[in-house]
């Protein structure tokens, strides 16, 4: 009797033991995935975070700077289809061909998050001085017509930048380290992501422009 109830205590506690260490092995799991999720995704992240940090300065900026000259810059006039479509339509692939420029050059990848930090810093500006100069109705104002250019040029432009830190990592790594020496290097591969996302970035200019056009005919502050 005594050895049947010790043989079931000995099961109880390797039964306990068993399940008490199921949480620690799903926490170690979860760690493990967080980690590489963020090590597959980590130049997506880095570009959201350098843009936040564009709006924080961009606001700052203003804030403690405010003058008449960046009120003329930041307030544009209202203008034509065409003109405007022109004028964000250059921006746009300025920036654009400086992804593409850090992309293909041998020291590219640690400067490539200066692209979102600037479209952030940008964008941070227009949105403090519409607050400062018009309060609750410049927040709506400004996130109607800066909203459409960050959800769509943005996302455009992280993936650009995420795709040239990759080329010039590789770049990088052939050139100076001589590694990745095996792996199958395709320039076609990278010409064609590059002109598709050409593509989309004239596709968010064209939106756009039509968007601001057609509020600036309905909203004014």
């Amino acid at each position: 009797m005594d050895s049947f109830e010790l043989k079931s205590e000995e099961e109880f506690n390797k039964e306990f033991e068993k399940e008490f260490s199921k949480p620690l092995e799903i926490i170690g799991t979860d760690k493990k995935d967080i980690f590489t999720l963020f090590s597959e995704n980590k130049t997506y992240i880095y570009s959201v975070l350098f843009y936040i940090a564009g709006l924080l300065a961009g606001s700052f900026v203003y804030k403690n700077c405010k003058n008449e000259v960046l009120d003329t810059i930041l307030n544009s006039p209202n203008e034509e289809f065409i003109q405007l479509l022109l004028n964000n339509l250059s921006i746009y692939m300025l920036i654009f061909a400086v992804s593409v420029l850090l992309g293909v050059c041998l020291v590219g990848f640690p400067f490539i998050n200066i692209i979102p930090f600037i479209i952030g810093f940008e964008a941070g500006m227009k949105i403090a001085y519409f607050y400062i100069n018009y309060g609750v109705k410049g927040i709506g104002y400004s996130l109607l017509m800066v909203a459409p250019y960050v959800c769509l040029f943005l996302t455009v432009i992280v993936y650009s930048v995420s795709m040239s830190y990759d080329l010039s990592k590789k770049i990088y790594n052939i050139t100076v380290k001589k590694s990745d020496m095996s792996e199958e290097f395709s320039y076609k591969t990278y010409l064609k992501k590059y002109l598709a996302y050409a593509g989309l970035i004239a596709l968010a200019a064209v939106i756009n422009t039509a968007v601001c056009t057609a509020l600036n005919g309905i909203i004014s502050i």
